[in-house]
């Protein structure tokens, strides 16, 4: 497979992991304005439209309310301003995306991944295992979820994971396979994949896990996606929300309990 640029990589994994991140964007560059120097007076002030005021103030005083879209309001916005605000276009897409959006939860090491199993998936769930290998994971999986199909690209893993688990459906399927995948997904309509697991060997390139995640996301729109990533977890520790940012003003108290932290 060719590999995309690590640019790119890196702004499709953040988006990924959490959609609300694009709109906290706009907050941040919002954030980082600072009022120009105001001129000395006049006896004649000359007429010019007031400056935006700063949503952040000196300090990392906060001077903007966020928006449950991720959208950074200033203070000064009058009631029927903030009114228009939610009956906006922008506002009204940001709450599409954070309503609509697949959660994702990243691991790096095995027991992670089948604790995260345990954890997230419940027993009316309808469960793609990508990276199936010989069904190690897919044990822990079959125990806890309605119905489970684990696809793998290796024909002699799959054999040996139908030997293992004889009551699990397994496929030999390269999931970036556009036609083969979707032939898959229409054969469980009505039904649908509400979680997929994700573990195509936890050290594989970012470039191809985020592809694939990307992929899948827009292709069975699933509820949850696990995956299994060393590069893309380190990514993730290293990385934060502006809006969540203790220069932002309260250290992202105005975003605890929305979308995408809470499963």
């Amino acid at each position: 497979m060719g590999q995309d640029g690590t640019d790119s990589a890196v702004a499709t994994a953040v988006g990924l992991v959490s959609v609300a991140a694009a709109a906290a964007t706009v907050g941040f560059l919002l954030g980082r304005r600072r009022l120009l120097t105001a001129p000395p007076a006049r006896s004649e002030p000359p007429a010019a439209a007031a400056p935006e005021p700063l949503l952040v103030g000196e300090g990392g005083r906060r001077r903007g309310d966020l928006c449950e879209c991720g959208v950074l309001l200033p203070k000064t916005c009058t009631s029927e301003e903030r009114e228009r605000h939610r009956a906006s276009n922008r506002h009204r897409a940001n709450m599409l995306k954070l309503d609509t959006s697949c959660k994702v939860v990243v691991t790096e090491e095995v027991s992670e991944y089948r604790a995260a199993a345990t954890k997230l998936v419940k027993s009316d769930d309808c469960v793609l295992e990508v990276g199936s290998h010989v069904g190690g994971t897919t044990k822990v999986l079959a125990t806890l979820c309605r119905r489970l199909i684990g696809v793998d690209q290796q024909a002699n893993l799959i054999a040996q994971a139908r030997v293992n688990l004889p009551d699990v459906q397994f496929e030999v399927l390269d999931v970036f396979d556009t036609p083969k995948t979707m032939s898959l997904v229409k054969s469980i309509a009505p039904d649908k994949f509400h979680k997929v697991f994700i573990d195509i060997s936890g050290s594989r390139d970012i470039t191809t896990v985020v592809r694939l995640m990307d992929f899948l996301d827009n292709a069975l729109k699933p509820e949850v996606m696990v995956v299994k990533s060393q590069a893309l977890k380190r990514l993730l520790l290293r990385s934060q929300l502006w809006v969540d940012h203790p220069g932002c003003g309260d250290g992202g108290a105005a975003r605890k309990g929305r979308p995408p932290y809470n499963l």
